[in-house]
């Protein structure tokens, strides 16, 4: 299979079933929002809270992510991993208390963490160039699928059988099937085998610092850290509508899973954009700042306004939220492969946790203030900034900028 000329398709296909269900398991949390609050009987804090003991670990373990890849190997790194998510998963469809789903969240969190750093390791190294950034694209369409099964799944299984557990039962099957064929399926090229094999000039050590002291990727985790604003807005999304616009769970998972199914088309436009144009930072720029723009004109939308507008600038703010495709092609184009995969670990882990100390911060401030004002002045802010940094800080770096 290795040598095969489909098996860079038959990896991918692979390697996005697994990362499906994972998206599910990382919105299932925030899809659950209104229902776990009334089932728990919590405050809009802790929710965030339980949300972000997902996204916290998952932000922590990123660069452990990057070094498990170099010491470990991709393939056992990703198998015994998901072992630990699917243990987490099944723990969070028994759990029926806060304390439960909470270490539910968190294991997880934990195995779920390494899996699309060392999956965009693997898509790199086994596509070529003109057609890397659009591969890579399909992998990060996977997690539209899976937020949009979350989102709109849970409404409707509560509708149409009374409970969210047996949605959550049946992507859970689907993660175990998806390990399995990661058992069977992924081969590592040679130049992604374990450091220990391939080089012993730099210890792992001053790898981890050069990485951390080479300014390059500073930009990047700027602009990853406040592209995780919109993960928390799209967090608290239903709720707002709930709580804002008086929607029902069932309206409210429209809005939310149109806009979250545009990341599919979104992540394959955009990075097919960044292919066919030979740039990244222009398509970077144009769709961050078409993103804040819908995202102002969404949050001021008029009282009396139907909700197919609503699903319909979802739909448009998650497509050109699509842009952050480009950093896990930027990244590997601006850093040489052996700093690569710590590189990206590192701002994955830092937009990560950005994302999981804002939600709940985004929570408290609704219950101190009892609306969403100055909640969602964060957000956008935040959202305006980003265009900002990718302008006057990123490189262009199509085809790669430096080898040093």
């Amino acid at each position: 299979m290795q040598e095969s000329k489909q098996y860079p398709l038959i990896l991918l296909a692979t390697v996005c079933l697994t990362y499906f269900v994972e998206n599910f398991l990382r919105s299932a949390a925030g899809a659950l929002t209104p229902i776990l609050i009334n089932e728990l009987g919590i405050s809009h804090a802790s929710m965030g809270l339980l949300v972000s003991a997902y996204f916290f670990v998952y932000g922590v373990m990123q660069i452990p992510s990057g070094i498990l890849s170099e010491t470990l190997g991709i393939k056992k790194t990703i198998v015994f991993f998901t072992a630990l998510t699917i243990i987490g998963v099944f723990l969070f469809w028994i759990s029926e208390s806060y304390n439960l789903l909470f270490t539910a969240q968190f294991l997880v969190g934990i195995g779920s963490s390494v899996f699309y750093i060392n999956a965009v390791k693997l898509v790199s190294t086994w596509f070529p160039q003109e057609r890397r950034a659009t591969a890579i694209g399909v992998l990060s369409a996977a997690s539209g699928l899976g937020n949009f099964v979350a989102y709109m799944g849970f409404p409707v299984a509560l509708e149409w059988l009374g409970n969210w557990r047996t949605l959550y039962l049946v992507m859970s099957v689907f993660l175990v099937l998806g390990w399995i064929m990661n058992i069977y399926v992924i081969k590592e090229r040679e130049q992604l085998q374990p450091i220990t094999i391939r080089s012993k000039e730099k210890s792992l050590r001053q790898l981890i610092f050069s990485v951390i002291k080479d300014r390059r990727i500073y930009p990047f985790m700027a602009g990853y850290i406040l592209s995780s604003s919109s993960w928390v807005f799209m967090t608290w999304l239903p709720q707002f509508l709930i709580d804002v616009r008086g929607f029902s769970y069932v309206q409210v998972g429209q809005v939310a899973s149109v806009g979250t199914i545009a990341g599919i088309p979104g992540c394959i436009a955009v990075a097919a954009i960044s292919d066919r144009l030979r740039k990244r930072k222009t398509p970077l720029i144009l769709f961050s700042t078409t993103y804040a723009v819908l995202l102002l004109i969404f949050l001021y939308l008029p009282v009396q306004t139907p909700i197919i507008v609503f699903s319909a600038i979802s739909f448009m703010i998650n497509f050109t939220l699509s842009f952050w495709v480009l950093y896990f092609s930027m990244i590997p184009e601006t850093l040489p492969l052996e700093k690569a995969g710590i590189a990206l670990g590192i701002v994955n882990g830092m937009g990560t946790i950005g994302f999981s100390l804002l939600t709940p911060i985004y929570g408290r401030f609704v219950d101190l203030t009892g609306q969403y004002v100055t909640s969602n002045l964060i957000i956008l802010v935040a959202a305006f900034m980003m265009p900002i940094v990718f302008t006057l800080y990123i490189k262009e770096c199509y085809g790669g900028i430096n080898e040093n």
